[in-house]
Order: structure tokens, then sequence, then C-alpha cells
């Protein structure tokens, strides 16, 4: 906090600040503020935004796979004694499992078993198999009439059946397989089933003037059961109106107390954006949305005396639900992808290349201080206008560095342009949005000729290159490696020479 507090005197504007402190004793519109109750950080947002998360559990098939006399592991094995000592270690994974409710169909071990196996797994959202012997594959193969993703865990000496799996996938079936000693890893082969069934539950509110483009509605709903609800500025402005005046002072309350600065900002704006948080919340539970993106510039919301919506944003993406600017439903969805697949939200950018170093750079007027996920230390920030028309509010974040950062976009319904770098510094420059990321990364050049699709990346912290893989394998989803792949030969990207979302 100390290194933060003295970098930010290097940022020119700052000089006409003031210390949250002073800033707060000189608002009178704030100063009954100083006497409501400080939340703690940690809880919080997560207790105000609980109504808006999906509570059901997972569904998920469990199903042994295994015959008495394989040759692998051994010549004989006793069935049930494996299986026990499987549901012994899994119980151990209670607490990283409390979301998945498993249809448990016991040991499979001929096509008797297989046919009541699959009466019980019809509603499941995918299928762990539990690989225990060599000689299963036939069974595993006819869980594919299901129309379910399968996912095979399997432990070093079990048998081969790790090597037929590629072939599977060539003919589309949708199975991936974890090869691993470590029954940990259990809780790794089911994260893509997570993220299958949030996303189709999930409801994402669109507003702008005009309603989202009704094709790319459907193509969502229908590959991944996502819900697209557009909504026009006057229902947006009758919310912000009828935001509970306490809910905003003690929101506008939080953000000065916790904030390391307060620069341009007048107590009024922040009282604005903390309205603008109240009524996209209870937008969203009217509409039992997990999201929001919306036309924030376009839509002229400070000339209409309403806040931006900034600060908000950072509430609902801190808790992994998603505020996203600039009506932007491809990064909304890619964001929704990486929550629900790996627990961390996103920091959508506008990227910025410096071949000098090998960099991108990635700035934006929303950072989430809690990119690491909801339980992590939050990130310091400075409360700043937005950058681009100076006005209303929005963050100014020291986000972390010295770790691997995810690059990714998904475009259409099948397409995750996706690359990984390493985070080496957030400046703090008065040039750009207010809040960014370098990233240094290998092959700059390939990146700078083979951009498309859009202005737009989404940032999300740690390498997630095998979770990426098996969700995509399992929602024939193809991965274009930003960096690597020759993009120019790919149909169905979008090549529009002007600048935008």
């Amino acid at each position: 906090m100390n290194a933060f507090n003295q970098e930010s005197k290097k940022v020119s504007s700052c000089s006409q600040g003031c210390s949250r402190r002073q800033f707060m004793m000189a608002s009178a519109g704030l100063i009954a503020v100083a006497n409501l109750p400080v939340f703690g950080k940690s809880t919080i947002d997560k207790e105000q935004l609980s109504e808006l998360q999906i509570k059901s559990k997972i569904k998920v098939g469990k199903m042994y796979v295994g015959i008495p006399t394989p040759g692998w592991p051994m010549h004989q094995v006793d069935l049930n004694a494996e299986v026990n000592r499987y549901e012994q270690e899994i119980s151990k994974l209670s607490e990283k499992l409390a979301d998945i409710e498993f249809i448990d169909v016991g040991l499979v071990s001929n096509k008797t078993d297989l046919a009541k196996a699959k009466e019980k797994l019809k509603d499941v959202t995918g299928i762990l198999v539990l690989h225990l012997t060599l000689g299963t594959g036939n069974l595993i193969y006819e869980l594919f009439e299901l129309n379910k993703p399968v996912m095979i865990f399997t432990m070093p000496y079990c048998g081969h059946e790790w090597h037929i799996v590629p072939s599977w996938q060539r003919e589309g079936k949708p199975v991936d397989i974890v090869p691993s000693s470590q029954f940990a890893d259990i809780v790794e082969a089911i994260k893509p089933f997570r993220a299958i069934q949030r996303l189709m539950e999930t409801r994402i509110l669109h507003v702008n003037y005009d309603e989202a483009e009704p094709k790319y509605c459907t193509s969502i709903k229908e590959k991944f059961g996502t819900q697209i609800i557009s909504i026009r500025l006057p229902e947006l402005q009758k919310a912000y109106e009828e935001a509970s005046e306490e809910e905003v002072l003690a929101d506008a309350n939080r953000w000065i107390q916790e904030a390391e600065k307060i620069v341009e900002p007048t107590n009024e704006e922040i009282k604005k954006a903390a309205r603008m948080y109240i009524g996209m919340k209870n937008l969203m539970r009217n509409y039992g949305a997990q999201a929001i993106t919306m036309n924030c510039l376009g839509m002229g919301l400070i000339d209409k005396n309403m806040g931006y919506p900034c600060l908000g944003f950072v509430r609902l993406n801190n808790v992994l639900l998603a505020g996203v600017c600039e009506a932007d439903l491809k990064s909304t969805m890619t964001q929704l992808l990486f929550s629900y697949l790996v627990g961390r939200t996103g920091f959508v950018t506008d990227p910025m290349f410096d071949i000098s170093n090998s960099t991108i750079i990635h700035a934006h007027c929303v950072a989430a201080t809690q990119m690491k996920g909801p339980d992590t230390e939050p990130s310091p920030y400075i409360i700043r206008s937005h950058l681009e028309d100076n006005r209303g509010v929005s963050l100014q974040v020291r986000m972390p560095v010295g770790e691997k950062v995810t690059m990714a976009r998904l475009i259409g319904t099948d397409f995750l342009l996706y690359s990984v770098g390493e985070a080496i510094d957030s400046p703090l420059e008065e040039r750009g949005c207010r809040s960014k990321l370098t990233v240094k990364v290998e092959n700059v050049d390939n990146f700078l000729y083979n951009w498309s699709s859009g202005l737009h990346r989404v940032i999300i912290y740690g390498d997630h290159t095998r979770d990426v893989e098996r969700y995509c394998r399992l929602m024939k989803i193809k991965i274009l490696r930003e960096g690597i792949d020759n993009l120019h030969q790919v149909e169905g990207l979008l090549w529009n020479p002007y600048v935008h979302a």
C-alpha cells in the first residue's frame, strides 16, 4: 500500500487531489455518511450480491468402469475395494466439490450394468468416468449415445484407454481425459461441467438504445443456453432514480473510506456512481440476471444527470458476476466463461502494442480490485474521473504483477482467441484509460499482424490453458492462439477496418 501511495504522487493531476479524510470533511453532502458503518471488504459484496448468484448444484454423473480380470492394472482386481478407495479420497475433496451433486451410478462392468446406468444419467450436465481397468473402452464409448460431455479420470497403471480418446475426439465425440496420480485432479476434471451448466443458467442484461443483435442472441442461446435480455435506457433511468438513498450513501462511503486517494470526482459524482450500482443491482435482481453490459458512453448518461456504471461493475466483477463496458456481449460471454470455469473475473481492455519490449499494454477504466478471486486481498485504488471525457467516476487500480495472465475473447460460438503472457507492470500513466496492465508476450509481431475481431480482449489472471482446452473440446470450440496461429486463414473472424469493441 505504501508503494502505491508513493508511486501515485507521480501522477500529475493527483497534485490537485486530496486524501479521503480531507474529501469527506470537505464534502457537506456526505458528512452524514461518515457515521455509517464500514463493512468488511471481503464479505460485504458477497452478502449484498448473494441474491444474484446462481445457487443450483452442478449435476455430474459419476460412473466407475472396470472388469475383474483385466490384465492391467493386474490379472485380478478387487473392484469393490477400488471403488471404496476412490470414494474415501473423493470425500476428502468435499469442500472443493460443495456445489456438485453427484448422480452416482456405481460400478459398471458389463452392458447390463451400463444400461441401468444410462437411465440414471439422462439429466446430468456431464459424466465423470472413473477408469479402473483395461478392457473398458466399449463401455465408455456407449455413453456417447446420451449426448452428454464425458470426462475420464484415470490413474497410472489402470490401463491404456487413454490412447483411444484422441480417436474419439476426431469423431466429434464430447470427451476428454485427465490422467493423473493425484485424486485432487478430479476437481480439475469436472471444471468444464461447472462452466457448461452455469452458462446454461445465466441471463445477461444488454442496455442500449437498440436491442442486441437477434442472430447473435439466438446463436448464443442455442449453443450455451445463455439468455440475453435487451432493455432500454428509460428502464435503467427508472431503476437509477428509485435506488434506496440509504444504500447509495453506504456504498459511496465504502468507496471513499477504502480509497488511497480521490482526485477529480466530487462527492455528488461518487453518489451518482453508487446510485447507478444500486439501480443496476435491482434491475439484475428483477430479471434474475448474473451479468449486465451497457453502452455507457454512447447513451449520454452524464448528460442525463446519471452516473457511470464503472464502480458498480467493479462490485459485480469482484464476486464473479459480470459488469462489462460498451454493451460488449462477446467480452461479457468471455468473462462469464472464465468466471465459471476457473473462478476468476476478467479485465476487459483496450490493448496497445510496444514492440520495443515485446509487450501489450491493456487499459480500461473498469478493473476489478479482486482480479484473483473473491477471497483474495483487494488491490489498492485511486478514485478518478472516466478518462476519455474527464467526467463521472472510475477507479485507477494498481493491479498485481509478476505472474502469468491469460488473454481471450470468445468470437461467436465456435472460436476462442487465446494467449498467455506475463504481467510485468501496472503503470500509473495519465495517458490512456485509468487502469493498466503491461503484459510481456512472445511473438509480439504475430499478435499485431493477426489482430482481428474487434479491439477488446479479456485478461484473466493465471495460465488456464488446460482448463480452456478441456472445455473447448467438450463444447466444440476451436482455440485460435494469438501470437502463434495465422488467423488470416481462418474463416469466420471479423476484419472490419475501424476501431470497434
